[in-house]
């Protein structure tokens, strides 16, 4: 879906939103395959807001911060989330 989205953009500004309340885990699959998509687009991402209650999810936005360019942030709320994210 990101690839298609960002078909034709000369220079892409990302901001993602991850709702993660209702995950238990993350599978090393998906994880490798989230690592993957991260690497690719790194330079587009201006921001990714995690929101959650797990300490994994915590764990998740401080190392994601080290491979995208953009600030990564952990969330327990999602307005706060996304109030954010809609900051410029």
């Amino acid at each position: 879906m990101i690839e298609s989205a960002l078909a034709g953009i000369e220079e892409p500004r990302i901001k993602v939103l991850f709702d993660g309340r209702q995950m238990d885990g993350w599978e090393l699959r998906a994880a490798w395959d989230d690592f993957k998509l991260g690497m690719k687009y790194r330079g587009e991402f201006t921001k990714v807001a995690i929101v959650g209650n797990q300490k994994w999810q915590k764990l998740a936005a401080k190392v994601g911060s080290w491979f995208v360019s953009g600030e990564v942030k952990h969330f327990a709320d999602m307005e706060a989330a996304y109030d954010w994210l809609q900051e410029s």
